[in-house]
């Protein structure tokens, strides 16, 4: 008869005898290869992670099953766990493989070469390691989907609403006034009324604005997208939003390849925000752009030569206040500068390419 061969009950026992060495000296190594070096947070999320993957592998080495079955852990034993801030996909990545490396170092020192069924062990070890890293981690990303998608809709809910409120508020009220004007030219009419001429052309100049402002909806609903020129896209911003009488002159420098997409359709965004501001309040006969792009920096500037204001008197409103976060999620700064006659400017000043906006 065949002597019984160790295997899944036996590694679990030597393993839960090393568990918290064997987590102290993965601390140690992912110290060594800089994991969580400038946030002690995401060092203790990782052996906090390292803990959680070892009470796994003990639990599937200890259940009931055959090796061919490849032990595993199901979905209910990996909850999600509240990631740190500072955590990206360089310290996942680092952090599972050094998991990886210890605990397998772990389980090849724990069994002696000589016994039987030595290499049966470090094998199950391995697949119970396997799984449980991979459940855990398919678990974060389906979380972490089923975030995105919640984020998705709800940004989606809130620009229909922001467009609901735009066409009933501003398109819908000039379409009011055409349409009782036109009922009114109609009744003045059948009087014989001379006001009925009036009454059109207040109809007529209502439906006038109302096609203005679906004019600048478009334009303001149409987002950089990297799918045209940053100047192209700006002077087609320009034309829903420009008052009568005032000149724009536009620039860019630099190869926009220098800055990452999403910081591209930011700065779009802010720029929008700056030229609205200056087609609304500044009455100038001029509104400059320009737009210098390096690789170490880029510069946006807005100017106007109008009326001017004093920024120490005038309280930032809205619109500036979501230019300045805009640029200040992208780690970059904005300065107003304004005199009374003598125009206004808004600068825009942000980094080099990064890897995503800060959060």
């Amino acid at each position: 008869m065949a002597e019984e061969v160790p295997g899944g009950p036996a590694l679990a026992r030597l393993l839960a005898v090393q568990s918290d060495s064997i987590v102290a000296g993965y601390e140690q190594r992912l110290g060594a290869i800089g994991v969580g070096a400038d946030d002690p947070g995401v060092r203790r999320f990782c052996v906090g992670q390292a803990r959680a993957v070892l009470e796994d592998v003990l639990l599937a080495l200890l259940s009931e099953g055959s090796f061919l079955g490849m032990r595993s852990v199901g979905p209910a034993h990996c909850p999600v766990p509240d990631y740190p801030p500072a955590w990206n996909p360089d310290d996942a990545h680092r952090a599972i493989i050094t998991l990886f490396d210890v605990v397998i170092e772990a389980v090849t020192h724990a069994v002696d070469g000589s016994c039987p069924g030595g290499s049966r062990m470090i094998a199950e070890g391995a697949v119970s390691l396997h799984h449980s890293i991979m459940a855990r981690f398919k678990a974060a990303l389906e979380a972490k989907a089923r975030a995105l998608l919640q984020e998705t809709a709800q940004a989606c809910l809130d620009d229909r609403r922001s467009v609901s409120r735009d066409l009933h508020d501003r398109v819908g009220y000039s379409v009011s006034v055409a349409k009782q004007n036109l009922e009114l030219c109609e009744l003045y009419q059948y009087q014989g009324n001379a006001a009925a001429g009036h009454k059109m052309r207040v109809a007529h100049q209502a439906l006038h604005e109302a096609l203005d402002q679906v004019r600048e909806l478009a334009s303001e609903l149409r987002a950089y997208g990297g799918t045209d020129s940053l100047a192209r896209a700006l002077q087609a911003c320009t034309e829903g939003i420009r008052t009568p009488g005032t000149a724009i002159e536009i620039s860019v420098s630099g190869h926009e390849s220098w800055m990452p997409a999403d910081a591209l359709d930011e700065l779009y965004l802010a720029l929008r925000e700056a030229l609205r501001n200056a087609f609304a309040h500044s009455r100038a006969r001029t509104v400059t752009v320009h737009v210098d792009i390096a690789p170490h920096q880029t510069r946006a500037v807005v100017k106007d030569d109008g009326v001017g204001f004093d920024p120490a008197a005038a309280p930032e409103g809205v619109g500036l206040v979501c230019m300045r976060e805009r640029i200040e999620r992208l780690g970059g700064a904005v300065c107003v500068t304004g005199f009374p006659g003598r125009g206004a400017s808004v600068e825009f000043l942000l980094p080099a390419r990064r890897k995503g906006l800060v959060a």
